[in-house]
């Protein structure tokens, strides 16, 4: 995040946003218990309910401040989308086919080309560093390491799990689909590249998926676009990590207990 990092584990969430004077704003919370969905287990459809269900928690932990969105991110925007439709412009006598095929794989492109300039600036350049503490913090825990600045510098940067190879492969899926709907005309078109995003992120859990258990060399893409949204943090960042991941598996421990407590007693009402 912009300003500090979110953890999540089955049960619980928490967010750690570093202040100016270098503490930090802890807020943790339980997920809503969730019964299982038989989607959950239908492959090419099972990210959707993942999916919706961590939307609102993006949202809740992106969130300016102030309430209003950065003007560096508005100016991103804008600069995107004025440089894009130079590019459409530029394409423009060239044949359907090419123009559709170049305009999509130009503006793919553009968007990695934006990603590495943001790291040029200190705004956008801390959120990547965060990114940083939130991997070195997991690689740490995973590894059995005590949770410390000292233990979670010396993990990587890089992880399988990042979302960053989902959205990855889920953009490099969508050039053909965006390629086909520019050739076709009317309002077909337009629904085939208003469509393409969904099945394309689908198809690429399902690559992410059999990478981490088979094929690691599918994650490749993922795992190298890390490298632009991946830096290393300083100790405010790997602290912010560690302090997020503390507080939710407290919270996943306390939610875990509670329960516990709660079915035992049922059980023991049941059996008097």
């Amino acid at each position: 995040m912009p300003d500090g990092v979110m953890m999540l584990t089955p049960l619980a969430v928490a967010i750690a946003r570093a202040q100016t004077d270098g503490s930090f704003q802890v807020e943790s919370f339980g997920l809503p218990p969730r019964k299982p969905s038989r989607l959950d287990k239908v492959p090419f459809v099972r990210i959707v309910p993942k999916l919706v269900g961590q939307m609102a928690l993006v949202v809740r932990g992106w969130k300016p401040g102030q309430g209003r969105i950065p003007v560096s991110v508005l100016g991103a925007a804008v600069a995107i989308g004025i440089v894009s439709t130079l590019i459409n412009v530029v394409l423009a006598n060239l044949s359907m086919v090419w123009h559709a095929v170049l305009s999509s794989l130009l503006q793919l492109i553009l968007f990695f080309a934006i990603i590495a300039l943001t790291r040029l600036f200190p705004r956008f350049g801390r959120i990547w560093r965060f990114h940083g503490g939130e991997h070195q913090a997991i690689a740490a825990y995973e590894a059995g390491l005590d949770l410390t600045v000292e233990n979670a510098v010396t993990r990587t940067l890089y992880h399988p799990r990042c979302g960053t190879n989902l959205a990855t492969l889920a953009m490099l899926l969508m050039v053909p689909g965006m390629v086909v709907g520019s050739l076709l005309a009317g309002w077909v078109g337009y629904i085939v590249t208003v469509a393409v995003p969904l099945p394309a992120l689908c198809v690429a859990f399902e690559i992410v998926m059999l990478g981490q258990k088979r094929w690691k060399a599918v994650l490749w893409p993922g795992l190298a676009f890390q490298r632009l949204t991946v830096a290393r943090p300083g100790p405010v960042e790997s602290l912010a990590g560690i302090t997020a991941l503390h507080a939710a598996l407290e919270q996943h421990m306390q939610i875990e207990e509670a329960r516990s407590t709660t079915a035992n007693g049922a059980l023991a009402r049941s059996a008097s």
